[in-house]
């Protein structure tokens, strides 16, 4: 952490912003360091923290854009490049195409404090037909929450980056564990109201054929009595 604290105060905003985006399009940049080691620069006023942020929304929203056009222009094929280099490319694929079913763009909210995540949700998004004004809103909010996280992480633990860092490893696991979780409950109170519909209909469509043949006795009943008062 101190190299990347170090590396930030020769440079500046700009290698925030090259950091992150960086690691948006894909490349192995250990980005959240740079906006902890940002957070940390503010807290002792050799940075400011709102332009900084700033920056480190911008620079994810670029990025993933990017790789929501991709989706929209290419589909499947980008969602095989990029799983390509994941070491079972095949179950790899299956599960992200299972957790955005179950989720949808919202996951864009999310998915950046995934390590592995952030990278199939963007094209997914877009080979999905998700709208670029939804994409963008929801986009932006992920990117503010990822950043803020960070930023603020930093901030706090000015005194003791290793400690951060620390925490921010643990973040990643805990959300893809919650998600987990929240996709497996999703499943199962979809699948037990499916049931209760199903039961509910049965039982209607009993009701209504019980009630059918005294309808019919009815009916019948009045038909020839009708007919024998015209006669």
């Amino acid at each position: 952490m101190t190299a990347i604290v170090q590396f930030i105060l020769r440079h500046g905003y700009p290698i925030l912003f090259a950091a992150v985006f960086a690691r948006q399009i894909g490349l192995p940049v250990p980005a959240p360091g740079f906006v902890i080691a940002a957070g940390a620069l503010a807290c002792s006023g050799k940075l400011r923290l709102v332009p900084a942020l700033a920056l480190s929304v911008t620079a994810c929203v670029l990025a993933d854009w990017f790789w929501y056009e991709a989706g929209r222009a290419w589909g499947d094929r980008v969602l095989h490049f990029i799983h390509s280099f994941a070491a079972d490319p095949d179950a790899a694929e299956r599960r992200s195409r299972r957790l955005f079913a179950q989720h949808g763009p919202p996951l864009l909210v999310f998915d950046k404090f995934v390590p592995g995540l952030d990278a199939v949700v963007p094209p997914l998004a877009g080979s999905s037909g998700a709208g670029r004004i939804r994409f963008v809103a929801l986009e932006t909010i992920g990117a503010s929450l990822w950043s803020t996280a960070y930023g603020v992480l930093g901030y706090v633990f000015s005194h003791d980056l290793n400690r951060a860092a620390r925490y921010a490893g643990n973040a990643g696991t805990l959300l893809a564990a919650l998600l987990a979780i929240a996709g497996l409950t999703i499943y199962a109170v979809r699948k037990l109201i499916r049931r209760r519909r199903e039961r509910d209909g049965s039982a209607m469509w009993i009701a209504s054929a019980s009630l059918l043949p005294c309808g019919l006795d009815r009916q019948q009943s009045k038909i020839p009595e009708g007919v024998n008062n015209e006669r």
